[in-house]
């Protein structure tokens, strides 16, 4: 099998000095290698400006993964889930503007479809973050969501993940939340984009 993203994610992650030599990543790799993206929107949801611009959000690095996963021949369904944010105590001072407030969001993490068991992979936050205490999961079968899920649904395979995020949350939050929700993911963003 070909495996054209696969080879695309390894040669930019050679480019940045991440790996070495010509072998392709294996599914533990493909996982460890998306997770530690730095977290920022992508300027598309597209596998290959997400592997080009090396940032991705809950969506877009978890959209990839689909797709890196069904080169090897894996299933994986895609699900999304209503959350609330509250900065925990020590947030960094970039984020104080939403310290004791909460955001809404969608929240997006993958299942597997291992022969061996379905298992929940959630590649969100890089290793990195552990130190502010996200929840930045190591490859293993017991890898935890990054949130607290409310509400979950399944996405259909093919599903337009940024129209269905979208609608659930204009169906379920007013405009001011949804601005908060933003402004948010955008600060979250360039703290993490930072040099």
């Amino acid at each position: 099998m070909a495996r054209p993203l696969a080879r695309r994610l390894q040669e930019e992650a050679t480019r940045r000095g991440l790996r070495a030599g010509t072998a392709l990543p294996d599914a533990q790799e493909l996982f460890e290698l998306v997770r530690d993206f730095p977290y920022a929107r992508a300027s598309a949801h597209d596998p290959d400006t997400v592997i080009r611009e090396w940032r991705g959000t809950c969506s877009t690095k978890h959209e990839l993964l689909a797709a890196l996963y069904a080169e090897l021949g894996l299933r994986t369904t895609l699900y999304a889930c209503t959350q609330e944010i509250r900065l925990p105590p020590g947030a960094p001072p970039e984020l104080a503007g939403w310290q004791g407030e909460t955001v809404i969001d969608v929240h997006n993490y993958l299942v597997l479809h291992d022969p061996g068991g379905d298992r929940v992979l959630d590649a969100t936050w890089p290793l990195s973050t552990r130190a502010l205490g996200l929840v930045a999961n190591e490859w293993g079968p017991d890898m935890r969501v990054a949130c607290t899920p409310l509400d979950t649904w399944a996405l259909a395979p093919g599903e337009d993940v940024a129209a269905f995020k979208e609608a659930r949350l204009r169906e379920r939050y007013t405009p001011e939340q949804r601005a908060r929700r933003d402004a948010f993911i955008r600060a979250v963003g360039e703290l993490f984009l930072r040099p």
